[in-house]
């Protein structure tokens, strides 16, 4: 399958959730798509769902490593080790001491 609006893109890395995928690219842009529910897009949650890949804005200019995508949620690595994580938070998911979704 191939992804028409990443095609003039260098993906390095995919990861995908239950409704929801991520992808890396070379120049450090993060995408998401898919299912929105619980903002694990990175979006915002003024959006249900996106059927194409979007960047996600916020986190333009930060050097990446690697993403990872779960079931409802989603996690970046910097290349200085921060962690960013954003998404469904309802058993602790994102490791913030709480169960609130972010």
């Amino acid at each position: 399958l191939n992804i028409k609006s990443l095609s003039e893109i260098q993906i390095v890395q995919v990861a995908c959730g239950y409704y929801h995928s991520l992808a890396l690219s070379k120049g450090n842009e993060v995408f998401s798509w898919g299912q929105n529910k619980y903002g694990q897009l990175g979006l915002g949650y003024e959006y249900k769902k996106q059927n194409s890949p979007q960047v996600i804005k916020s986190l333009l200019g930060i050097p990446f490593a690697q993403i990872a995508a779960g079931g409802a949620h989603s996690f970046v690595l910097t290349l200085s080790g921060a962690i960013f994580g954003w998404g469904r938070n309802k058993f602790g998911q994102l490791g913030l001491n709480d169960d609130n979704g972010k």
